[in-house]
């Protein structure tokens, strides 16, 4: 008789298994395992320990089905549902894995580690909303879980949840209080929900417990720098380096000096910038500024490529290089860079500032999408402040005037008689100055005009937006536009419930929180409104104020003192060089060429402009002897008394003159303008038409060259248009600053009114 096959012992064989699989003698422990397995197919143990010795080899897929067997035949296995999930996941079938993370949780619900491996999933499957529970799960389970607590706050911080991403992180600062890293995030924090002594005071704490810490030096340098406290910004930014170089410190840093007028330490951070990142473009462009300003022009143009080069598409250096060259009248490729910029304007890209656009072209369609591109990238409608506050009705208007030139600048010789003849007993005015005081007469003159003249210069946008909210301001002005000195993130913030663009930049601001333009009816026609973002306020005749009359000079001048010959005709032209294209500087060595012994007369400019500007004559054929240059004035009665050498000026093409027109119509000096269709080319257009001499207006570059010739070659004509335009001068309301106060004080009243009558800004005409 054979002998009887003892019993297996299920017991036995997984204990002897599991210590084979804990000596990694795999193969060995999966034998037993079968055996054991085809002799109890219900144990799922035995299955439980083959799945695991699968995962240790790296056997995924076998390993999930032994898994997924077991759980057939017990599925009331919290652990072995989690390595199910795990296994799921190191397989990426993510959504599968969460499945049994959830099943897990079910079975038992207070084991942490179960939410934790489905945090893990969750955050690979960029589910922000489930993790955010997830974590808060997490918390509720273990209260003193520090690493959920930041979790879940860097979470809420990435979709802008900024007031619970800081609550988490205070919680998990009660935990670690010592925690400088946490300290710093509060204060980025802080910063950003707009409370910024709370911020400072974080990032000194995160200080003091960590004094080598670069990056609350860096955020607290760049909080000063938006609080205009330069000099406490410079501190802590070199702090921040001293410990960590860093390229976005350099540029700050470099800016700062810069502002401080300290460009040689300004560009020299640039370059230590540039040294850490060759490759990045914003630092050759930060420098590029900066040379302009300091007259390197050239330098500053192979600083432009040298950023285009690692991007040809870095915001605005394609138009800024533009602009560079033809303040030095450089023209090489300048329909090739002119064709370009206009087509990525059309194609909406970032290429160029907009009063860089206004110089390079006369279709206001195009400045108008300039504009709009540049303030939705810039300076788009910012609600921090929350919407204004409607006032009651009063009887005196209060208007708040927002300028960087209340000071010797031609919007500041332009306004100045009309902030002296506002009627103070309708009108309460407020002077905003975004630049420090400057000693002058005419700044005194402005600075007394006003019931309160306020120096903002180193107070933030944002405590500039409060402090006229704080004052009532009804009617706002900004007379920088989009300007070197202007600030229009202020009115972005909504100052007062009337904003109005005045002045300082002839175009539109595309911005839908600038409720009108002022302008007149030569300048912005019924069919030209289209252009504009904002409404227009149409005053009567010129829309540009000017001094009623200018003190006599001091100083003799004549053609020898300014280096003019003895004898011949005299054309001038005393637009900024940027102004100059070279379609019109061709015309201009024409009219030289038809008018014998003529010369063209022009301002004091960049070497590099007037040598160009001689090169440019010697092509076309005629000799450079030919342009005069004269020296700049300090004194606005020397401009005014030298100007009078003239015979005649030529405005530019497309942007035409401004106050510099007016100046030189003052004197007697006839100016021949080409009209096109823009506001920055219509000014001189709208003083002529006021003056009455139309004859002076043409549309087309032959009839301005035959004008040109014909005052030139017959005196009598000559003398005749200088006779009536000195006499329209006297008989006219160009230089009446009277008149002209009131009319812009009775558009401020319209707009005042129709706002108090619940209407939407709508075009307002002065009558």
């Amino acid at each position: 008789m054979a002998n009887k096959k003892d019993p297996i012992n299920p017991e036995s064989l997984l204990q002897k298994a599991t210590q084979l699989i804990q000596e990694n003698k795999f193969e060995l422990a999966s034998k037993i395992l079968k055996e054991g397995q085809a002799s109890s197919p219900k144990e799922f143990l035995f299955i439980n320990l083959l799945a695991q010795i699968s995962l240790r080899n790296k056997k995924i897929i076998d390993g999930i089905n032994l898994l997924r067997k077991s759980l057939e035949i017990n599925p009331d296995q919290p652990l072995v549902t989690f390595d199910l999930g795990i296994a799921l996941y190191i397989s990426n079938k993510l959504d599968e894995a969460l499945i049994y993370f959830d099943k897990c949780i079910k079975l038992e619900p207070g084991n942490i580690k179960f939410y934790i491996r489905k945090a893990i999933t969750l955050k690979k499957l960029n589910n922000v909303n489930d993790l955010i529970v997830c974590y808060q799960k997490i918390i509720d389970l273990n209260p003193k879980f520090i690493d959920s607590y930041i979790n879940k706050a860097d979470l809420l911080y990435s979709i802008n949840n900024f007031e619970e991403s800081l609550h988490c992180y205070q919680q998990a600062i009660k935990i670690e209080p010592d925690n400088a890293t946490l300290k710093l995030r509060c204060g980025l924090l802080l910063s950003k929900l707009g409370r910024i002594e709370e911020s400072i005071s974080s990032y000194n704490d995160s200080i003091k417990l960590e004094p080598k810490n670069s990056g609350a030096y860096k955020n607290l340098g760049f909080i000063y720098r938006e609080l205009r406290q330069t000099e406490n910004a410079c501190l802590c930014l070199k702090k921040s380096l001293e410990i960590t170089p860093d390229y976005e410190v350099f540029n700050h840093l470099g800016q700062l000096y810069c502002l401080l007028g300290n460009y040689k330490e300004g560009i020299m951070h640039f370059d230590k910038a540039i040294e850490l990142k060759p490759n990045k473009a914003e630092a050759y462009n930060l420098k590029a500024y900066e040379q302009v300003s300091e007259g390197e022009i050239n330098e500053a143009i192979i600083s432009f490529d040298k950023a285009l080069n690692n991007d040809k598409d870095s915001k605005y250096v394609l138009g800024d290089r533009f602009h560079a060259k033809a303040s030095i009248c450089d023209w090489s490729n300048f329909e090739k860079d002119l064709n370009l910029l206009n087509h990525n304007i059309k194609e909406k890209k970032i290429v160029a500032v907009p009063l860089a656009i206004c110089n390079f072209t006369d279709d206001p369609a195009i400045q108008r999408n300039g504009a709009e591109i540049y303030t939705a990238d810039k300076f788009p409608f910012d609600n921090k402040l929350g919407p204004i506050k409607k006032n009651p009705k009063r009887q005196k208007i209060k208007i708040g005037y927002f300028s960087g030139d209340f000071g010797d600048h031609p919007v500041g010789y332009l306004v100045t008689e009309l902030f002296e003849m506002h009627d103070k007993s309708k009108f309460e005015l407020y002077a905003f100055s975004f630049n420090t005081k400057i000693k002058s007469k005419i700044r005194l003159r402005i600075e007394k005009s006003f019931d309160e003249f306020i120096d903002v210069s180193k107070i933030s946008d944002k405590n500039v937006a409060l402090m006229a909210r704080q004052k009532e301001v009804d009617i706002a002005i900004d007379l920088g536009g989009y300007t070197k000195n202007s600030r229009p993130s202020i009115f972005a913030m909504r100052v007062a419930p009337i904003q109005i663009n005045f002045l300082g930049y002839p175009g539109t601001m595309g911005a839908n929180y600038i409720d009108y333009n002022i302008s007149d009816k030569f300048i912005i026609p019924q069919e030209l409104q289209q252009y504009y973002s904002e409404k227009i306020i149409y005053l009567p005749k010129c829309y540009q104020p000017n001094q009623k009359k200018i003190s006599p000079s001091k100083k003799i001048f004549s053609r020898k003192s300014e280096g003019l010959p003895s004898s011949g005709f005299i054309f001038c032209c005393f637009n900024n060089s940027w102004k100059i294209k070279p379609k019109i500087f061709e015309l201009w060595i024409k009219l030289l060429s038809s008018v014998n012994g003529s010369v063209l007369w022009f301002p004091g400019f960049h070497s590099l402009a007037i040598k160009n500007l001689k090169r440019e004559c010697v092509k076309l054929g005629m000799d450079e002897s030919r342009l005069i240059f004269s020296s700049k004035e300090d004194l606005r009665e020397d401009h005014q008394a030298k100007i009078r050498l003239a015979d005649i000026f030529l405005d530019c093409f497309p942007y035409g003159a401004q106050s510099t027109a007016s100046d030189f119509l003052r004197v007697g000096v006839p100016v021949i303008t080409l009209k096109g269709i823009s506001f920055s080319n219509r000014v001189a257009s709208s003083l002529l038409a006021n003056l009455n001499l139309p004859e002076l207006i043409v549309t087309t570059e032959v009839d301005y060259q035959n004008l040109a010739i014909k005052l030139a070659k017959n005196p009598k004509y000559l003398n005749e248009i200088k006779t009536k335009l000195i006499l329209n001068v006297k008989a006219s309301s160009i230089y009446n600053i009277e008149e002209y106060t009131k009319n812009i004080e009775s558009s401020y009243n319209i707009a005042y009114e129709r706002y108090h009558n619940n209407l939407i800004p709508e075009n307002i005409e002065v009558i």
